[in-house]
């Protein structure tokens, strides 16, 4: 008995029912209490089937089958106080209906489930019946009509569709309107204006628009529309891509080559001899191509050259005017909204209407343009109800009393209103005269529902046959085909387009095209709320759980193209581990195609998910997985110094377990670039060498290659030049442009063969060789121009930029400046758009313009110093060297007394040398002459350990300097001469003529020649 009545509590738990009582052997069960549902009769009948179907596998001491016997009815009770103590404790309720259906129990046969009249009205056709007649019951008086329930109904059929519906009348609106046809004209003539509607849920923006397509069907013009919605705010260019497979006429069944050459008809007029822009939407939609080489280039180019494709396309559609429209924005992905933006910047140069709508919350990430208008919807007023209530009404007059309750109730919302009113006139309270309606009885207090979703939920309780399909179409979100709704829904074909005939004729549904090729779109986003909210949370996890599987079996172009639709379905459907896999899917597709934000969101979900599930085997190997995905679209989204990358790669570093592994290897790379980055050169020189460790024990070449990477940065800042030259030299060796350029992606973000070709040159600079550093930081640019990725561009400019501002190249490095500037400028990199400002202002300064560059390197420096900690030194040394020309020498040691101090916390030593010989020279200057000869003699020391002979030689120089006007003539000459004497090439830089100079000058004074 007990394993019986803990089945029957499952059974009946599961279905949403509620066990108010066990009598013996009998159960009582309630459904749509205490939680009231709109499919309680459906879910009632359901699981009387699924409990004589569980009775019969249980299993008895005898081995007997047990069967069960259920009566269900339905009918309104009221519940009262608990009855009873303990086990026996029960809800008590009054009204006839637990006692019919304690009748209708003992009507049934063994293993039968038996319906009253009304449960039968209410099921409709969702089961399959045997009409058992009128039957007399005890207790009642007339005899009533009872059926039996055979099992869920399987009828298959086809049903052909009706004409779209009509959509309700424009009240109110008029001024509003007046101003979109005036900007419309504005347009017309090419001075585009951009028009932003908002305003709450059912105020009417989207009727407005409607109102406005309307006034413009006589007028020749191009109508564009984008419909954004909840269901893919995180899917990078929904909108986009929907639209331009509309535009496209792509069909359900179109092989990938169909889809190509459709793309190509629709692009053909627009661009007929750049067959690269085809392909880059064709890899937005999810179209195979060969011989594509565009997407080698990095994301973010990729993304950028697909919105001039389609700028292209819009110029060309200018032919005509053009009306744009964004509907409801506050539900746009950020790729998309970044889209928008360029739009609405560069809509008032075309002959383009941008109409947005937009709820209030949504705050546009555009400035205040003069071309761009913002229009705030408001609610209607009394009279204007009013009319509306009547427009409704197809002209007929409510009663007074009725028309007040509805007004109050909606309190001027033109959906509230017209919704409220269609409820009204089905509820059967009213009747229709020949020019108004008439209550036949008084009006009941509770008689109009008090809110919106109390009238939407009513008339779905009208039609609670087609209630189950409101609820599938809710849960596929507001726009949806009729075939992934057939896949869904799991019906009889007739039944399913009944069902959908009759939400149209309601008006709940609007419908486009016929079936099986039709198109599904809620009225509005509240219905599509209100269907979705009747829905209990175990019956919501098994649809969203059928929608996934319906998907994979059926649409795996949209698996492909969409896997975070199908990942929010399995995550609503508490299916954890496919939820995980599908949101790392698109995680991986949104970096593809650069949607950095979309990304982020997608990998964090599937971390968030993966911390609640049980501990598996597998599971820290999937959240390591997912971290060292997540972190590289950190750093280019937040900077690689960030402490949200520090987290990220502290979490998989901290999974690793010490395992040899690739993954492993990419979550400690990860915690090396943010230390070095962040100015923590001691840790990240420790991280590369466990690297090159792990990568050499590991035997891959591409790891190989980067643990060859994190050795020669960590080198050269660390001051290890030759170390650094070493390591870099062997990068270069390894490098294969085909087999390593992939790298940046999972890496760094940038290229690490031209990385190499950077470094190693800035190491020669500083080791003596300067004409050599010089030629090979030129190749690391041809290098980097080559891959057509901008990133790494960016990089080998400024390795080339240090090159040539150590080698005092001041318009070569001008030169250089500039162009990393406007690079950096066009794709946002702020931290080398802060370093082509610095540069540039070091050659102004040197040329004399003082101010002006001093001003262009303090800009530039916060710039490039808010993202990356490493070279602050270095920079706030040549800020320094600037200051004190300009008189500010005390400004000038303030710098360099922090450079000083940043340098030992980060251990950053490659510019030491430079600092202390600089500190010498403004210490010289105020004639503080020991503490500047013990400053250059540092600056000599550490130059020397690190055979850093341009730095060497700079300090022997500044120290010769000051002997000599101390009259130690003979000792700076011995000092200088070895130094000068060991350069091979380099003759023609400054450092190196200033150095002969002063020997020459010093071996006159003592009758001496230089060799």
């Amino acid at each position: 008995m007990s394993a019986y009545h803990h089945r029957c509590a499952e059974v009946i738990g599961t279905s949403g029912g509620f066990v108010a009582k066990y009598m013996g052997d009998g159960v009582l069960a309630y459904f749509g209490y205490p939680q009231a549902h709109e499919d309680d009769t459906e879910r009632a009948v359901r699981c009387g089937l699924a409990l004589v179907d569980a009775a019969c596998r249980l299993q008895t001491s005898d081995s007997a089958a047990l069967q069960v016997r259920i009566g269900i009815a339905t009918g309104v009770v009221v519940v009262g106080d608990l009855i009873g103590e303990g086990a026996a404790q029960e809800q008590g309720v009054v009204g006839e209906t637990p006692n019919l259906a304690a009748r209708l129990q003992t009507l049934a046969e063994p293993g039968q489930v038996v319906i009253a009249p009304s449960t039968r009205r209410l099921t409709g056709g969702l089961f399959e019946y045997r009409d058992l007649g009128k039957v007399v019951l005890k207790g009642l008086a007339d005899p009533i009509q009872a059926w039996q329930v055979l099992a869920a109904s399987a009828v298959q059929s086809r049903f052909e569709a009706q004409h779209e519906t009509s959509l309700a009348p424009l009240v109110g609106r008029e001024e509003e309107l007046e101003l979109l046809l005036r900007r419309w004209n504005q347009a017309s003539q090419g001075e585009g204006r951009v028009v932003l509607l908002t305003g709450e849920p059912g105020v009417g923006k989207s009727r407005l628009i409607a109102a406005l397509q309307e006034r413009l069907q006589s007028q020749p013009h191009v109508r564009i529309r984008y419909f954004c919605s909840p269901q893919y705010s995180d899917s990078a260019l929904y909108p986009i891509v929907n639209q331009l497979e509309r535009a496209a006429r792509f069909e359900r069944r179109d092989e990938p080559a169909q889809k190509l050459i459709k793309l190509q008809d629709l692009f053909a007029p627009v661009v007929p001899q750049r067959d690269s822009d085809v392909a880059l939407v064709a890899d937005l939609l999810s179209i195979p191509t060969t011989g594509q080489r565009e997407f080698l280039m990095d994301p973010q180019k990729r993304k950028e050259k697909t919105f001039d494709a389609l700028f292209a396309q819009l110029r060309f559609l200018q032919q005509k005017p053009v009306l744009i429209i964004y509907e409801d924005v506050q539900w746009i992905d950020k790729t998309t909204l970044e889209l928008l933006a360029l739009t609405v910047e560069r809509a008032q140069h075309m002959r383009v209407l941008l109409v947005i709508s937009a709820r209030p919350e949504f705050t546009p990430p555009w400035p205040s343009y003069a071309h761009v208008t913002t229009v705030s919807l408001t609610r209607l007023g009394r009279r204007e109800g009013t009319m509306l209530i009547t427009e409704v009404a197809q002209g007929r007059a409510l009663p007074d009393e009725v028309t007040n309750q509805i007004l109050v109730r909606t309190d001027g919302v033109p959906l509230f209103i017209e919704e409220l009113t269609k409820t009204v006139l089905e509820s059967g309270l009213l009747r229709k005269r020949d020019h108004d309606y008439v209550l036949d009885g008084p009006l009941a207090p509770v008689a109009i529902p008090a809110t919106l979703h109390a009238s939407l939920m009513a008339r779905l309780d009208r039609l609670t046959s087609v209630r189950q399909v409101a609820q599938v179409g809710a849960a596929l979100g507001r726009q949806f085909s009729h075939e992934l709704l057939r896949a869904a829904a799991e019906m009889p074909e007739r039944q399913l387009n009944d069902a959908l005939e009759q939400l149209v004729r309601a008006e709940l549904l609007f419908r486009h095209g016929a079936p099986p090729n039709a198109q599904y779109i809620f009225k509005h986003a509240l219905v599509q709320d209100v269907a979705y909210a009747s829905l209990l949370r175990a019956n919501r996890q098994q649809l969203h759980a059928r929608i996934a599987r319906a998907y994979e079996t059926h649409f795996p172009e949209v698996v492909h193209a969409q896997p975070e639709l199908i990942a929010h379905h399995f995550t609503e459907a508490g299916l954890t581990d496919a939820a995980i896999e599908y949101w790392r899917r698109a995680g991986d597709l949104a970096m593809a195609r650069s949607g950095h934000a979309e990304a982020i969101h997608h990998f964090s979900v599937a971390l968030d998910l993966l911390a609640k599930l049980d501990e598996k085997p597998d599971r820290a190997a999937k959240e390591l997985e997912l971290c060292v995905k997540l972190g590289p679209v950190l750093m280019m989204v937040k900077g690689p110094g960030s402490r949200d990358v520090e987290a990220i790669y502290r979490r998989a570093v901290a999974l690793e377990a010490g395992e040899d592994s690739s993954t492993r290897f990419k979550a400690l790379w990860g915690l090396y670039y943010y230390s070095m980055t962040s100015g923590s050169l001691r840790a990240a020189a420790a991280h590369a060498d466990e690297l090159l460790g792990l990568a050499q024990r590991l035997g891959t070449d591409d790891l190989v290659l980067e643990g060859h990477h994190a050795k020669w940065a960590t080198s050269f800042w660390c001051g290890k030049l030759a170390a650094a030259e070493a390591h870099s030299q062997e990068g270069i060796s390894r490098y294969d442009c085909a087999r390593h350029h992939a790298l940046a992606f999972t890496f760094s973000g940038h290229d690490p063969g031209v990385c190499a070709r950077g470094v190693r040159p800035m190491s020669m600079a500083l080791l003596g060789f300067p004409q050599q550093a010089m030629k090979h930081a030129g190749e690391a640019v041809t290098l980097a121009r080559s891959l057509s990725h901008p990133y790494s561009l960016a990089l080998a400019m400024w390795h080339h930029a240090i090159v040539l501002q150590v080698g005092r190249q001041r318009q070569r490095c001008r030169d250089v400046a500039m162009e990393l500037l406007e690079l950096s400028q066009e794709h946002d990199f702020p931290m080398m758009r802060g370093a082509g400002m610095f540069f540039s202002g070091w050659a102004t300064a040197d040329g004399g313009e003082l101010e002006q560059g001093i001003a262009l390197m303090e800009e530039g420096l916060a710039l490039f110093s808010a993202v990356r900690q490493v070279t602050r030194p270095y920079m706030l040394a040549v800020l320094a060297s600037a200051k004190a020309e300009l008189g500010k020498s005390g400004e000038a040691l303030e710098l360099l007394n922090d450079a000083l101090a940043s340098a030992e916390v980060s251990g950053e030593r490659w510019w030491l040398a430079e600092l202390h010989r600089l500190r010498g020279w403004l210490l010289a200057a105020r004639g503080q002459h020991d503490e500047s000869e013990a400053c250059f003699r540092s600056a000599i020391e550490v130059s020397s350990g690190q055979s850093a002979k341009t730095l060497e030689l700079r300090a022997a120089t500044s120290l010769a300097r000051l002997w000599s006007e101390r009259g130690r003539n003979a000792e700076a000459h011995d000092l200088l001469a070895p130094i000068y004497g060991w350069f091979t090439e380099g003759f023609g830089t400054l450092d190196l003529q200033e150095a002969k100079i002063l020997l020459n000058a010093l071996a006159a004074t003592h009758g001496r020649e230089d060799r």
